[in-house]
């Protein structure tokens, strides 16, 4: 093979054999079917570019004709033997395939390299050799020890004993210990919501990975980190930890590592070669010679950097400040100097400077050194959270109306110096100040009394960074969204302490009111949720203590409070409170655009609580106030509302209606926020929607193109709540009516995986019951029905709430089957009842035919005229709905009832005029059993 087809041959991570027709994945062989193949070869030859379907017939298929199904069947199923890569095959919709541009995850987040770590080979031997006998291995000393960058370096050097990778979780910038969970969890890609970042939960989604993780500053969330360690290297074999902290976690199999400063030359010693043989002063001349490199080495300037060494203790942070001084004062220079300044601080003691004083010292003198404009800039620089922009720190440093010609000079005279890191990223320059240093200028910016000044231009800063951001109020993505965010790079480490300090007795309450509202879209497009409603709640106290008194500023406090609510899907008392005062509030100021946001909680709040007839007044209301306003997100949301709450109520055809202009955008951006677990993508829940509406309308084909559509777009673009929702909703419930088990199971196990990993405990029960029902339909109708019965024991007092009528259902259908007809009668009847006066009228038909199911089976003339009066019914309302396949159970399941009497005829000639609507689906179960029924 030449190389131009070896080329074709491979991409990312995916290579094609041709000559064996065999696919490997990361090196591995993996089985698939010949199509499989055919369509991944074709993929990668392709090279990420567009693959049409016309293409994918032609020359997989060869001449036989085939439905766009069989090819999203193929490629459902290449997904799934393509395992964690699956998200590789992209679709591009109505037109094709095709390979994602970015084909590989990043096996590490680990920064890259600047400088190369000296003096160090011995401790990071030392390291490889803990990591390989221990589990959880601590790098601990004094601050400047260097041990962030030992932890990298042996991170990288690990790099190859780990395949699933090495990651990186900076924990410096977290208020608290309960944020450390969710950090973990990000930095490891898993996207979890601060709401279902526990530790154990974590610990499943890492499964068996080999990885190895590092947690750097955990000092001050010493024990969050500790149970969170513990638990995940007691669940995850493959993991190691590696952390960094000023002292021991004290877990269960931790190794500590206390790292030594950098090797000093001996008084005494004169050899110049043997002097430049110590880590300290190899250190030192590397980090002078990059600011200047005609630094002189000469034997009186050896003996001088011996000298600044050994009075440093080999403190690396210490030397790479001295040596960045010595490259602009001279080394005979700097030593004096800093002869002075540690003799001032050691005056009146015989005993030699302690070495945890002796970084404050270089600090000290190094500061003293500076000038009056880079003293009040690094000192201003102790505000930000991480790295941040040259923007910032014109914001900090500068402020309003303040000339800021002067700082790029300041900045460039503390990066020289090595009091402000800079840090290259994607073509533009970014800065950071070390733990240690940002401690120090800390202390400074209050010591000189200006800490509450620099403390409200960095909030005033972080508001007007988050006012500009492209979010919506729900937190959505619009274009470019990050664009206006890039300035600060620690957007919610930045927030957290400015409003931190706005509520403090010395803040601002009225700015840390307007950070939080502009805050609410940041921590909900990043999946915080419980920050969000945290910091909310804190506002609102604040403002009902009279700290405010705006009726606007309450208003758009309780809407906010509303929307995270909504969005854990719990507390819904809490949210309907909030939005009913924000909705009265807005009457009052006339405002449609908060009216709009109140109604639409309003309205989901009613949809989880499964009031739907009061949703639907709601849902409408909205729809309106949508289209009067310009917010085409407003919008979606209330097409989707309105859509959903309509095929609730059994009106399909405008529920059709009012979810296919979601499928038929161009721009499908704003349908997928960037973190996913609490916004729902909106295009999956529409396609699932309007994929169930079209099998109750007859186009069962149809419906299960639109039903792979949306598991395809919820797992493509890995929105977990929303893949779930249209599982549990739409997709593994109508493979259960239509009778396709083996689709029904999988798609249950797909349901199952994804609750029971992110912690989804409402979907897990949808998912056991479902299990435990196929259980009966196979034959399995003991066991199966003691999964449902276990299922609903856990629903406790949740039992009789209305989002559970499908479930009553299933587990009324699956004791039909068993003949247990009487518990089965009392839950349908019941589960009517509550349905009828909640306006869930989509199941009412089904409940009727499963009645006349029960009747019918009971026998005797009495019950086969309860089944007819039933089932007729059931035909009747399922007709006014539009559902037409309902009306084919319904009738199917009449002629049963009069078998061998002179009514089936009739029934038969309903059930005729019932078939006769169908143009498609006929290879599933009830237009089969019609068909059967008919010609027979």
């Amino acid at each position: 093979m030449d190389a131009t087809e070896a080329r074709r041959s491979e991409f990312g991570p995916l290579r094609i054999d041709a000559s064996r027709s065999e696919l490997l994945v990361d090196g591995n062989a993996v089985e698939i079917s010949s199509r499989a193949f055919d369509i991944v070869r074709l993929l990668v030859e392709a090279g990420g570019k567009l693959v049409t379907k016309e293409e994918i017939m032609r020359r997989v298929w060869r001449g036989t004709t085939v439905g766009e199904n069989s090819i999203q069947v193929a490629v459902s199923t290449l997904r799934k033997g393509l395992g964690p890569h699956g998200g590789l095959i992209r679709t591009i919709s109505g037109r094709g395939y095709r390979l994602a541009d970015t084909v590989v995850k990043a096996r590490t987040n680990l920064p890259a390299a600047t400088s190369r770590l000296i003096g160090r080979d011995g401790i990071l031997d030392d390291l490889d050799k803990l990591l390989d006998a221990h589990r959880i291995v601590t790098l601990t000393g004094a601050g400047g020890m260097g041990k962030t960058c030992l932890a990298v370096e042996t991170a990288r050097r690990q790099s190859p004993n780990f395949p699933d990778g090495v990651w990186i979780a900076e924990l410096a910038s977290l208020a608290n210990g309960k944020a450390v969970p969710h950090a973990v969890a990000s930095s490891l890609g898993l996207e979890l919501p601060d709401s279902m970042a526990q530790a154990q939960r974590i610990a499943g989604l890492v499964g068996s990975r080999k990885l190895l993780l590092v947690l750097d500053n955990c000092e001050h969330v010493i024990d969050a980190v500790a149970d969170l360690v513990f638990t995940l290297v007691r669940v995850n074999p493959g993991l190691r930890v590696l952390t960094t902290s000023r002292e021991p976690l004290r877990t269960e199999g931790e190794a500590v590592y206390r790292v030594s400063p950098l090797a000093i030359p001996p008084e005494g010693e004169s050899d110049v070669n043997a002097i430049q043989e110590y880590g300290a002063v190899e250190l030192f001349i590397d980090r002078a010679r990059a600011i200047d490199s005609t630094f002189p080495l000469d034997d009186a300037s050896l003996g001088a950097i011996a000298a600044i060494c050994r009075r440093l203790d080999g403190i690396p942070l210490a030397i790479e400040i001295a040596a960045a001084r010595a490259a602009t004062l001279g080394v005979g220079e700097l030593a004096r100097r800093l002869e002075d300044q540690f003799r001032s601080l050691t005056s009146g003691f015989r005993t030699a400077l302690p070495r945890h004083r002796t970084l404050d010292a270089t600090f000290d003198w190094s500061y003293d050194l500076l000038t009056d404009e880079e003293r009040r800039g690094l000192r201003c620089l102790a505000l930000p959270v991480g790295p941040f922009s040259l923007q910032m720190a014109a914001a900090l440093i500068c402020g309003d109306g303040e000339s800021s010609e002067a700082l790029p000079e300041t900045m460039s005279g503390l990066v020289i110096k090595s009091l402000v890191v800079p840090e290259p990223a994607m073509g533009q320059m970014r800065y950071r100040l070390l733990e240690t240093m940002r401690a120090y200028a800390l202390a400074k910016l209050k010591e000189c009394g200006e800490f509450d000044h620099v403390a409200r231009r960095h909030a005033q800063y972080c508001k007007s960074i988050l006012e500009g951001a492209a979010l919506d109020w729900q937190g959505n993505a619009r274009p470019h969204v990050l664009d206006s965010l890039t300035s600060m790079d620690n957007p919610a480490g930045n927030t957290r302490s400015a409003i931190e300090w706005a509520f403090s007795p010395t803040g601002d309450v009225a700015l840390g009111i307007s950070l939080t509202l502009a805050a609410v879209p940041l921590w909900m497009h990043l999946s915080l949720a419980m920050e969000a409603r945290h910091h909310v709640e804190g506002a609102l106290a604040a403002f009902q203590a009279g700290l405010a008194t705006d009726p606007r500023t309450e208003m758009r406090l309780l809407t906010a409070h509303g929307i995270p609510l909504i969005s854990m899907m719990t507390a819904n008392a809490d949210a309907r409170r909030s939005f009913t005062r924000a909705l009265q509030l807005a009457e009052a100021a006339d405002d449609p655009e908060y009216q709009l946001r109140a109604v639409w909680g309003l309205c989901y709040a009613s949809i989880n609580d499964g009031e739907f007839l009061q949703a639907r007044d709601l849902a409408l209301r909205l729809y309106d106030l949508a289209t009067q306003s310009t917010d085409p997100s407003a919008m979606n949301s209330a097409d989707l509302l309105l859509a959903g709450v309509l095929k609730v109520m059994g009106e399909y055809d405008a529920a059709r209606r009012c979810a296919e202009p979601i499928l038929n955008q161009v721009n499908q951006g704003l349908d997928r926020p960037s973190s996913g677990r609490f916004i729902f993508n909106r295009r999956a829940l529409a396609l699932g929607l309007v994929g169930a509406v079209m099998w109750h309308q007859g186009y069962v084909d149809q419906s299960t193109r639109r039903l792979e559509e949306s598991v395809e777009e919820a797992s493509t673009h890995d929105h977990v709540l929303s893949l779930c929702n249209t599982l549990g909703n739409w997709v593994a419930v109508h493979m259960f009516f239509r009778g396709n088990l083996v689709e029904a199971e999988r798609y249950c196990a797909m349901l199952f995986d994804n609750a029971s990993r992110y912690g989804l405990d409402f979907w897990v029960l949808w998912a056991r019951c479902f299990r435990g029902a196929l259980m009966v339909r196979r034959g399995d109708v003991e066991p199966g029905l003691l999964a449902v019965r276990q299922a609903f024991a856990e629903m406790g007092d949740n039992v009789a709430h209305p989002r559970y009528a499908r479930l009553h259902w299933i587990f009324a259908d699956a004791l039909v089957r068993a003949g247990q007809f009487e518990e089965a009668l009392r839950i349908a009847d019941s589960t009517l009842e509550l349905s009828q006066r909640k306006g869930q009228f989509y199941i009412v038909p089904e409940l009727l035919r499963l009645k006349g199911e029960i009747a019918g089976r009971q026998g005797g003339p009495d019950g086969r005229a309860r089944a007819d009066a039933l089932l007729r019914a059931a035909i009747d309302i399922a007709k006014q709905q539009g559902s037409n396949s309902v009306q084919l159970a319904a009738a199917i399941q009449l002629v049963h009832v009069w078998e061998g009497r002179e009514q089936r005829a009739e029934a038969l000639s309903l059930l005729a005029e019932i078939y006769a609507r169908f143009s498609e689906g006929f290879g599933t179960a009830d237009p089969q059993e019609a068909r059967r029924l008919l010609e027979g």
